[in-house]
């Protein structure tokens, strides 16, 4: 069986670049290299990134350890879309100046939803 969680990974991999870019594309505009200068759009986009990788590192650990153990492909291809989708939700509302709430609630429910599933299946698939 081909592993599912490098594809989750590599995509969210791309996000991570691409937040990196916006916060440092902002940066280099308002001419700001440390901090944030007071500047409103680069205090949210620093947030979305820095959200994302406090985030997606455990989230992928999890859902790959829920792969190891024998968790089906299907639940952890929804593991990792819910992930996905979520942390491409979340960013978008956060780093936009006038922030949709929406987007940055639905992107924390599909995170925590997808790290709360992985959690229960391990421990599930550990002691069944």
């Amino acid at each position: 069986m081909i592993s599912v969680i490098p594809l989750y990974a590599a995509l969210l991999g791309l996000i991570y670049i691409y937040l990196s870019v916006a916060t440092l594309t902002r940066r280099k505009k308002i001419l700001v290299a440390l901090g944030d200068g007071g500047d409103k759009l680069l205090q949210k986009k620093m947030r979305a990134h820095g959200n994302f990788q406090e985030y997606v590192p455990i989230s992928l650990i999890l859902i790959g350890f829920a792969e190891y153990l024998g968790a089906a492909s299907l639940f952890v291809h929804g593991l990792g879309i819910a992930l996905l989708v979520g942390r491409i939700s979340h960013a978008y509302g956060v780093s936009m100046l006038h922030e949709k709430l929406v987007f940055r609630v639905t992107g924390m429910a599909l995170t925590f939803l997808s790290i709360l599933l992985s959690s229960i299946a391990i421990l599930y698939l550990l002691y069944r």
